[in-house]
């Protein structure tokens, strides 16, 4: 923003909207095929249930869980917002475009700048 105007590429930012989405789909899809695993594994609890098995439970399990709850939380957002990205340029080139067809019907006033509106 300069000057008060906002100058807008749209190709640009559908392309940054689309590799939003497209970045969002990858982290959603490492999260499923490593996160998943994970998850499974440690609900087996493989460092076992002795006394330090239950201590490392303890503290592990509440860290894994909002790890991989951010993670798939993080993979969601970024898809989201990459199409109200999207979606958010063709409003504003659409509402742009239609300003523009309503100002062209505007009839001349012959409006002299250096005199004042009557």
């Amino acid at each position: 923003m300069a000057g008060g105007e906002i100058w807008l590429d749209p190709d640009r930012a559908r392309r940054g909207g689309a590799d939003l989405t497209l970045s969002g789909k990858a982290m959603s899809a490492a999260r499923r095929e490593t996160g998943d695993p994970i998850a499974t594994a440690s609900a087996q609890r493989p460092w076992g249930r002795d006394d330090i098995g239950a201590a490392f439970d303890k503290h592990y399990q509440g860290y894994a869980e909002t790890l991989l709850r951010a993670w798939e939380q993080l993979g969601r957002s970024l898809e989201v917002l990459g199409s109200d990205v999207v979606r958010s340029v063709a409003a504003t080139v659409e509402t742009d475009l239609s300003n523009a067809r309503d100002l062209g019907k505007i009839p001349q006033q012959g409006h002299n700048p250096r005199r004042p509106w009557r």
